[in-house]
């Protein structure tokens, strides 16, 4: 009877190793990465485009398995779209626009409370243009405006810097 159970487990095995299963794994949900406590770290969705596998979208999670960003990837699984980050309660805490792996328009950045923190634009990873802060309470705080911020110049006269040093010893 014991061989009997254990050559139908090991029949039923066999069976769902079929081709039919091998092709399903080429697309849908996959882990990549596991924490030490075997908790999913990294988890991605692939679909089938032109006979590739691609990944098309990526999920990130806390140790604890919530989840800490998602978003979806471009053809060579760089960051590509809207993004979204959370606090470890699942509170919404940041979300922003990427373009070929790298930080590309508006960015909007949360307080724990769900008022929003920050608001800005990105041009190719840089500060853009004027980013507005708020306080906690949700009440405007101030504002940067980096496109103005960039173009300032500090030139140090090497030499006078020299004899200043000199003079301090």
């Amino acid at each position: 009877m014991k061989k009997l159970v254990l050559f139908l487990m090991i029949a039923s095995v066999f069976a769902a190793c079929d081709s039919s299963n091998k092709e399903k794994s080429l697309t849908g949900k996959e882990v990549i990465s596991r924490y030490t406590n075997g908790m999913a770290q990294i988890e991605r969705d692939y679909e089938m485009a032109e006979g590739k596998r691609l990944a098309v979208f990526e999920w990130e999670y806390y140790e604890d398995g919530n989840i800490l960003k998602e978003g979806p990837l471009d053809a060579s699984e760089k960051r590509h779209g809207s993004w979204k980050s959370f606090y470890r309660d699942g509170t919404l805490w940041s979300e922003g626009d990427f373009k070929n792996g790298l930080r590309q328009g508006i960015t909007i950045t949360y307080h724990d409370n769900g008022n929003k923190y920050y608001e800005g634009r990105y041009n190719k990873a840089q500060k853009s243009g004027v980013w507005k802060f708020f306080k906690k309470d949700g009440e405007f705080d101030y504002e940067i405006d980096y496109d103005k911020r960039a173009r300032t110049k500090i030139e140090i006269d090497d030499k006078k810097l020299k004899e200043q040093m000199k003079e301090k010893k």
